[in-house]
C-alpha cells in the first residue's frame, strides 16, 4: 500500500467543442504612458476558457473559434482593463495600451492599541492530496494562466505581511506565479485588491514556499475572506524529468479549490477541499466571522483515518540536506526498460532504502542521516519516481520493483543486504525476499500490505483512490505514469499468508496505530513470517517515520544490529 498519497485531486481543464476553423490572434501589451512592456499581461475571453499570459517584453498570442464574437480582454494589476473585438488582434503588430489604474498604494496607518500578529488559513503542511496546478502540457504558451486558490477568513482590518503556500511536489526547474487576491461574492473571488502586481518564482522541488509582501503594503479593511490564488505565468522545464506541480490539500467540509482555466473564465469549485495557503498579518480587532487559526475539518466517522493521515501533527519538511537531489553523492543505473537513480551515505553494512507510491528519496531525509551513522545506507527512487525514469507502457507490478531493485544490487556487486521499505517500498521488500532471498540478510517493512482488500485496507480510503484513477482516465490526456501508480495501488500486491512462509529473512513489521493498513491485517502479516517482530507506533499514522522519527529510527536501529 501506498506510503505518502499525495491523492491527486484532478482539477480537470474544460473542454470545448472539437471546432473546425481556429484563428490567431496575437499583440503587444504596452504601458500607455511610458510605452514599455506590460510583462506578464493577461488576456482572456469573458466567461471562455480561452486565452494566455503575455510574456516578459508583453508579447502574446493565442487561437479561438473563428465564429466566437465575444471581445477579449486585456488586464493587469495596476493598470485599467482594455476590452477590444478580436478582429482588431487578428492582424500582426497590434499594440495594447493598457492606462495605469492611477490607484495609490494604501497608506501605512498608525493605531492606539496593541497590534497582533496573526496566521490565517491552513498551516499545516502535511497533506492527504495534492491539487494538480500544471497547465503546460508540451509547453505550449496558450495553456498559461491557470488560477487556482481558496477562500481564507481574515480579520476585517489588516495589514499583510507574508504570504505562503505549501508545494507537494515540483517537477519544473522555475516556475513564475502571480499571486491575487479578491473580495469575495456568493463564494466566489469578486473583485480584485491588490494594486501592484506581485509575482514570484519557485524553484524547490517541495515544502513551504514564503512571499514576503510588505513591500506591497497591502492593507485590507472591511472584508472578512478573501480568496487569494496563484495564476500560473512561466516555467523552465527540466531535462529528463516529468514536468508536474501540484499544491498540498487536505479534504476539508466548508472549503472548496477555485480554479479557472484562463483568466477570464467562470471560476469551478472543488468542494470539501483546502489548499495549504495562509497569510500572516497585523491585526487591528479580530472578526467574529473568521477565526484566526481554523481547525482543519470535521469528518464523519467512515472516514476518520483521514483525520490521523492529514493531521497537523506532520513536521515541516525542509530537505536541508538535499536528500535526492544532492549530485555528489547521486549516480545512476541501467536497468531493463528504464534507469534508476540513487545515492549513498555512510559505511558499514549495506541498508537498501525503499520509498513509497509516487514519492522519492527525500521521504527519507529524517532517516538517512542517522542510519548513515552505522550503515552504508543506498537510498534509490523507484522507477518513473523521484528522479529514476521509465521508458515502457505496462502496469507497474511489485515484482517489476524487485527486478529493478535486484539490478541494481548487481550493478553494485551486493548480496545479503539489509532492507527498510515504506509502504510501497515495503511491499517490494517482501517480494524481494520471496523472489530472490538470497539478496536480503533482514527486513524491516513500514505500512506494508499482503493484497489490495478491505480486509486490508481502510474500505473507505480503496474508494476515494478508484475515484481518483476514473478521474484520471476521464482527462483528454491522462498522465501514464500517474494513472499507473494510482493502479497498482488497487491491483497490488497480490501475495498470501501462506507464501511468507518463503521469507527467509528476519522481518520487522511496523504500523502506525492510526494508519490506513488495518492493524488486524499488520498483525496477522507478521504472524505469518516464521521470523518476525511487530512494532505498532503509537499515536502515529502512515507517515509514522516522518512524525515519530526518533521512535522509528530507534526500532529500525534495534532490530538491524541485533546478533
Amino acid at each position: 500500500m501506498r506510503l505518502f498519497l499525495y491523492l491527486l485531486c484532478l482539477l480537470s481543464l474544460v473542454t470545448t467543442p472539437h471546432v473546425l476553423a481556429q484563428t490567431l490572434l496575437q499583440g503587444t501589451v504596452l504601458d500607455a504612458q511610458t510605452q514599455a512592456p506590460v510583462p506578464f499581461a493577461s488576456v482572456g475571453v469573458t466567461g471562455k476558457p480561452l486565452g494566455t499570459v503575455a510574456d516578459e517584453q508583453g508579447r502574446f498570442q493565442f487561437t479561438i473559434p473563428t465564429d466566437l464574437a465575444d471581445p477579449v480582454i486585456v488586464s493587469c494589476v495596476g493598470y485599467q482593463s482594455a476590452t477590444l473585438p478580436a478582429a482588431t488582434l487578428q492582424a500582426t503588430g497590434q499594440v495594447v495600451r493598457l492606462r495605469p489604474s492611477g490607484v495609490s498604494l494604501a497608506a501605512v496607518t498608525v493605531r492606539p492599541g496593541k497590534v497582533k500578529t496573526k496566521t490565517f488559513g491552513r498551516t499545516s503542511s502535511s497533506s492527504l492530496m495534492g491539487a494538480s496546478m500544471y497547465t503546460e502540457a508540451g509547453l505550449v504558451s496558450d495553456a498559461l494562466a491557470k488560477e487556482q486558490g481558496t477562500i481564507i477568513g481574515i480579520d476585517k482590518d489588516c495589514r499583510l505581511r507574508d504570504f505562503n503556500m505549501h508545494v507537494a511536489f515540483n517537477r519544473f526547474k522555475s516556475v513564475k506565479f502571480r499571486l491575487n487576491l479578491y473580495s469575495v461574492k456568493a463564494g466566489l473571488p469578486d473583485q480584485p485588491l491588490l494594486r501592484q502586481d506581485v509575482r514570484f518564482d519557485v524553484t524547490q522541488p517541495r515544502g513551504w514556499v514564503r512571499v514576503d509582501l510588505s513591500p506591497y503594503q497591502v492593507q485590507l479593511q472591511g472584508q472578512r475572506e478573501v480568496a487569494v490564488t496563484i495564476q500560473w505565468l512561466q516555467s523552465e522545464a527540466q531535462e529528463g524529468t516529468p514536468k508536474a506541480f501540484g499544491i498540498s490539500a487536505v479534504p476539508a467540509p466548508g472549503h472548496s479549490i477555485l480554479t479557472r482555466n484562463k483568466s477570464q473564465a467562470a471560476w469551478q469549485q472543488l468542494k470539501a477541499s483546502y489548499l495549504s495557503f495562509y497569510l500572516t498579518a497585523d491585526s487591528y480587532g479580530a472578526s467574529k466571522a473568521a477565526p484566526t487559526t481554523p481547525a482543519d475539518y470535521e469528518l464523519p466517522d467512515s472516514l476518520r483515518y483521514l483525520r490521523y493521515l492529514a493531521a497537523p501533527t506532520l513536521p515541516n519538511l525542509t530537505n536541508p540536506h538535499h536528500y535526492g537531489e544532492n549530485a555528489q553523492a547521486g549516480r545512476y543505473v541501467v536497468v531493463k526498460g528504464g534507469r534508476l537513480y540513487y545515492e549513498r551515505y555512510g559505511k558499514g553494512t549495506p541498508l537498501l532504502l525503499l520509498h513509497g507510491n509516487g514519492q522519492s528519496i527525500a521521504a527519507f531525509q529524517r532517516q538517512i542521516g542517522e542510519l548513515a551513522q552505522h550503515f552504508e545506507v543506498i537510498a534509490v527512487d523507484t522507477r518513473a519516481q523521484g528522479r529514476s525514469q521509465d521508458h515502457t507502457t505496462a502496469d507497474f507490478t511489485y515484482d517489476l520493483f524487485a527486478e529493478d531493485t535486484r539490478q541494481l544490487l548487481d550493478s553494485l556487486g551486493l548480496r545479503q543486504v539489509d532492507i527498510l521499505g515504506w509502504s510501497d517500498g515495503g511491499n517490494t521488500a517482501l517480494t524481494l525476499a520471496l523472489r530472490h532471498p538470497t539478496y536480503v540478510r533482514r527486513l524491516a517493512v513500514m505500512g506494508a500490505n499482503l493484497f489490495p482488500a478491505p480486509e486490508a485496507i481502510e474500505p473507505d480510503f480503496l474508494a476515494l483512490l478508484r475515484r481518483q484513477l476514473r478521474e484520471e482516465q476521464q482527462l483528454p490526456t491522462p498522465d501514464l505514469n500517474r494513472t499507473r501508480l494510482l493502479r497498482i495501488l488497487l491491483q497490488e500486491p497480490q501475495l498470501t499468508f501462506a507464501e511468507l512462509q518463503g521469507v527467509a529473512a528476519p522481518t520487522l513489521v511496523m504500523a502506525g496505530q492510526h494508519d490506513v493498513i488495518l492493524e488486524a491485517h499488520t498483525r496477522a502479516l507478521a504472524k505469518a513470517l516464521p521470523q518476525s517482530e511487530l512494532v505498532i507506533l503509537p499515536n502515529t499514522t502512515h507517515y509514522a517515520p516522518q512524525e515519530a522519527p526518533e521512535a522509528f529510527n530507534k526500532a529500525v536501529l534495534r532490530f538491524l544490529q541485533q546478533r
